[in-house]
């Protein structure tokens, strides 16, 4: 009897050590395959918006300037929609607690963005929001790359603004007459970057003068 008590006992741990396991396995599976998800987020966020990329330190984006029309709203809409399917396949219970937080942060993230698109609308009535100065100011006053290379996606960059200002234009309906004040101080006291300090940079930059002149 002793000896299949013990054998019962022995086998119910080894049962139990086994399901334990297993669920840990799940566990740190569910955990490697979420950090996968994250690194593939995050990069695919700082590509969304390059703008907001560039001011946390990451400037593999930093020629790009978002056009902000319908069709980036698509393309927001579009990334939260899918990545908010992403999240569902993840189980919480079966992430750590760093990843469970994670998990709270990108979802309050995605449904931000929606909610800013679909209900709060401020690209209606908040003309401070179309100012491109504070960005290209970064460029040229923050040494994280040489002049040069900073000066290129300056200029790359540059390009767009035409299509991002007419895309403001367009999106502005019922501007309230405080940020329409805000958005003339901000743009006005901004024009700098473009004159003054692109100057400066551009004479203390290695570029040849026809490069200078593109």
């Amino acid at each position: 009897m002793r000896k299949l008590f013990l054998a019962a006992i022995l086998g119910f741990t080894i049962i139990s050590c086994s399901n334990n396991a297993n669920s840990n396995n799940t566990a740190a599976d569910a955990n490697a395959k979420f950090d996968r998800y994250k690194e593939n987020f995050i990069e695919s966020l700082w590509k969304l918006y390059p703008g907001w990329a560039s001011g946390v330190g990451y400037h593999k984006y930093d020629s790009l300037l978002v056009i902000p029309d319908e069709a980036m709203r698509n393309s927001e809409l579009a990334f939260s929609k899918a990545n908010l399917d992403s999240l569902a396949q993840f189980k919480q219970d079966e992430l750590n607690d760093n990843n469970k937080t994670d998990y709270i942060l990108i979802e309050n993230q995605l449904r931000g963005i929606q909610w800013s698109v679909t209900d709060l609308k401020s690209y209606e009535w908040n003309p401070s929001e179309y100012n491109v100065c504070g960005s290209f100011a970064e460029m040229l006053n923050n040494n994280y790359d040489s002049l040069e290379v900073r000066l290129h996606n300056f200029n790359l960059r540059m390009g767009s603004i035409p299509a991002y200002y007419e895309a403001a234009k367009k999106n502005i309906k019922n501007p309230t007459a405080e940020h329409t004040q805000l958005a003339i101080e901000q743009n006005s006291g901004g024009t700098s970057v473009f004159t003054t300090d692109l100057q400066d940079a551009l004479a203390k930059s290695k570029l040849s003068d026809a490069e200078k002149k593109r």
